[in-house]
């Protein structure tokens, strides 16, 4: 199964940062093809040092010795861990001034929307957060 999630959020609404990346953990792990896809405030979490900030309002966003609080960084490289790709829209990108060398090396591709289109298309489900 493939599935795309359509990452919109970013830090203007931390609350919602750090489920799609453990939901797609889950899935990768349950043998889905997963991508996440950044565009809008999500692309925001791409950039160096932001998304290590966020921590979500969930009080049981643990790390796994239970003390201190995970961020969405944290809930990023699980997913990566998982085998989850991350792509991010060419053109969000652009708009935000970034360069490439200003992402996180966790970050598959930058791609144009017209490459998410094609790919959630060809997508068994697509996510949105």
């Amino acid at each position: 199964m493939k599935v795309i999630i359509l990452m919109t959020s970013g830090p203007k609404t931390p609350w919602r940062c750090a489920s799609p990346f453990y939901i797609a953990a889950l899935m990768a792990a349950n043998e889905a093809e997963v991508e996440v896809f950044f565009n809008m405030d999500g692309t925001n979490l791409l950039k160096k040092g932001v998304a290590q900030k966020i921590l979500p309002a969930e009080p049981n966003c643990l790390s796994p010795n239970g003390k201190k609080p995970k961020t969405v960084y944290d809930f990023m490289k699980d997913a990566k861990q998982a085998g989850v790709k991350f792509y991010s829209c060419k053109q969000a990108v652009d708009s935000l001034g970034l360069t490439r060398e200003e992402l996180i090396e966790e970050l598959d591709g930058i791609v144009p929307a017209s490459e998410f289109a094609l790919r959630a298309m060809e997508a068994d489900k697509v996510l949105t957060f």
